[in-house]
């Protein structure tokens, strides 16, 4: 916060900003653009270094405020514009039309309600965050704001369920985090309901963006889905328990599952099942040469199926054959990554999906994830013409469907996302799992396992 205020309290910078805060005055929301008459040398100068333009003194410049809003969350500064104006101000600001219903008194009078209903019994970091909310910087302003313009009855209660999480976390002197507790604990003890701080409520996305303005300069990601990170992507999944449990707050590993099955000599071919607990619990990983990963339970059942023999792997490490069962969960990334850990960087990642906009995602993410791993297995162009083209043509693809394909192409192939949209419909495994039992068959039997 520091940097940008000496950042953008210089003189170059002092009519653009004015321009801009008086566009969103006048407008109500960041949208349309400001435009800085006759730009002297000092504010082109500094215009062209943020934005990376090329205007020249005496000219006019326009300053898009969505793109202004965007820059700044991008930046180094990872502030928004309503933050900015809050630290460079030391005042929200405001609409016209909230300055004419009193909108600064009311809003400060929230949080005079909640401290006097509270009698300011506050843990330290949570007085701190408090204090910011009011001035309008504080990590989760964007929420609270939004939440307190549709219900102010609401974001009371959303304050005060976060204010008694934060003193549930911390030590009112040390600052130090309590003793591990469950989400939904948590959650009970701050408000009564299990569900509060999910974060598909205010209280939930206020308490990671207080959580986070304490560990990064980062602050929560507010404008991206309301920071709520995609069920269905494991990755992002992990990486938001793994935050968590920086400050002690455990999540649910019960619910998160992966089928997985490793052929040994004489054993039944039964797969698997291993919550993420268990997961994160087993001491010993086995060792696989090669991991094959499928989508969809018919086609893990069906490669099983095909498994007609007992099969001897004594003097090499097995494959490991695993299913999602759609999106990849928690449990099925971090078996992967105990997996690959355990194996050595020899070991390969073979991803086979639906040729859909889902299956595309899951194989981006896991190739982003293990990129030196990953292979695709029967996930090209060739596959994908085989199966819709000639064999078996799947649903077409929606309006929705084809706009996200026309924004994607995937590091493997190419050409495959352009196919797909000149092709319109989409292609299951199921409909080529015969290629998935073949390939895997020649490797389970082959004698030159490494």
């Amino acid at each position: 916060m520091r940097r940008a205020q000496i950042y953008f309290d210089r003189p170059g910078f002092r009519r653009p900003l004015k321009a801009v805060w008086k566009k969103y005055v006048s407008l109500g929301r960041i949208g349309g653009q400001a435009v800085v008459e006759h730009v002297s040398e000092a504010e082109c100068e500094a215009l062209n270094s943020f934005f990376g333009w090329d205007f020249r003194p005496g000219d006019s410049v326009p300053i898009p405020l969505r793109l202004f809003d965007q820059e700044l969350r991008e930046s180094a500064f990872a502030i928004s514009m309503l933050q900015l104006h809050s630290m460079l101000e030391g005042t929200p600001l405001l609409t016209k039309s909230e300055r004419m219903l009193g909108y600064g008194r009311r809003w400060r009078s929230l949080f005079a309600k909640l401290r006097e209903t509270e009698s300011g019994s506050f843990c330290r970091l949570g007085e701190e965050w408090l204090t910011l909310m009011e001035q309008g910087a504080g990590a989760g302003y964007r929420t609270l704001r939004e939440c307190y313009n549709a219900d102010p009855d609401n974001a009371l209660m959303s304050l005060r369920i976060v204010m008694h999480a934060l003193n549930q976390l911390f030590e009112e002197q040390e600052g130090v985090t309590n003793a591990q507790i469950r989400m939904p604990v948590l959650a009970a003890r701050a408000s009564g309901d299990a569900h509060a701080l999910d974060l598909d409520r205010p209280a939930g996305r206020m308490l990671i963006a207080a959580l986070r303005s304490k560990v990064s300069d980062i602050p929560f990601d507010e404008e991206s889905s309301d920071g709520i990170p995609d069920r269905h992507d494991g990755s992002a999944t992990l990486k938001l328990r793994e935050f968590y449990r920086q400050f002690g707050i455990l999540d649910d590993d019960l619910s998160s599952i992966v089928h997985w099955f490793i052929p040994e000599s004489d054993k039944p071919i039964v797969p698997t099942v291993w919550t993420l607990r268990q997961v994160d619990a087993e001491e010993r990983f086995p060792r696989c040469s090669r991991i094959y990963v499928v989508e969809n339970p018919a086609v893990f059942s069906a490669v099983l199926d095909s498994i007609r023999q007992p099969v001897d792997h004594s003097d090499h490490a097995p494959p490991a054959l695993i299913c999602t069962s759609g999106p990849a969960s928690s449990a099925a990334i971090r078996w992967i990554q105990r997996c690959l850990e355990a194996s050595g960087p020899k070991c390969q990642l073979y991803y086979s999906g639906d040729f859909d906009v889902k299956g595309l995602l899951m194989g981006q993410s896991l190739y982003r994830m293990f990129p030196e791993q990953f292979a695709a297995w029967r996930f090209d162009v060739e596959t994908y013409q085989a199966a819709s083209l000639f064999r078996y043509p799947g649903p077409s693809f929606d309006e929705n469907e084809m706009e996200k394909l026309n924004k994607m192409k995937v590091p493997w192939d190419e050409r495959l996302c352009e196919i797909m949209r000149q092709t319109g419909r989409k292609a299951h495994q199921e409909s080529f799992v015969e290629k998935l039992i073949e390939d895997y068959m020649l490797y389970v039997m082959s004698d030159s396992l490494i």
